[in-house]
């Protein structure tokens, strides 16, 4: 079966392995526990790489219900 949502699949292709490891995580879940279980794990980003913590910390605690929602404010994040 193929994705055929061009946003999904874009952080799908940015994402790699933490695409995976946000599609197993427990939802509804927070910002705090994003860092606290993932804040290790290296993104790509404009300027090279960063943590999870490092991109994560600087925002308000949120809530999110789901990976996709994770991945959308990541990608946000990556690309300011």
């Amino acid at each position: 079966m193929t994705n055929d949502n061009p946003a999904e699949n874009a952080a799908d292709d940015q994402l790699g392995t933490l695409d995976s490891i946000l599609e197993t995580h427990q939802y509804p879940t927070t910002t705090d526990d994003l860092i606290a279980e993932h804040g290790e794990f290296e993104v790509q980003s404009q300027d090279g790489e960063t943590t999870l913590r490092e991109l994560l910390e600087p925002i308000d605690d949120e809530t999110y219900d789901s990976a996709d929602e994770v991945q959308n404010r990541i990608l946000r994040l990556l690309h300011r």
